[in-house]
């Protein structure tokens, strides 16, 4: 089973978004239900990355891209 995201409902939601600035390399990590509430859930990442500008330096030059969601640390499935 394979990782791929190329719209925000894709995965269910259940991942995390990478946002990078190509201007001055800042990034931000955040929850894709954030993203959907300013954009919806049909767009994809390609079309969100060009809208966005840089909190830090403001330019139009932002990449999106999905990573999967990491389980907190000490988490078992297994029932106690």
């Amino acid at each position: 089973m394979a990782f791929h995201v190329e719209k925000l409902s894709d995965e269910f939601g259940q991942y995390l978004l990478v946002l990078e600035c190509a201007g001055c390399g800042h990034q931000r990590r955040t929850n894709p239900q954030a993203v959907a509430r300013l954009f919806g859930w049909d767009l994809t990442l390609e079309t969100i990355a060009r809208r966005l500008r840089c909190s830090r330096c403001g330019k139009r030059q932002c990449s999106a891209r999905a990573v999967p969601a990491q389980k907190p640390r000490g988490y078992s499935a297994l029932p106690r």
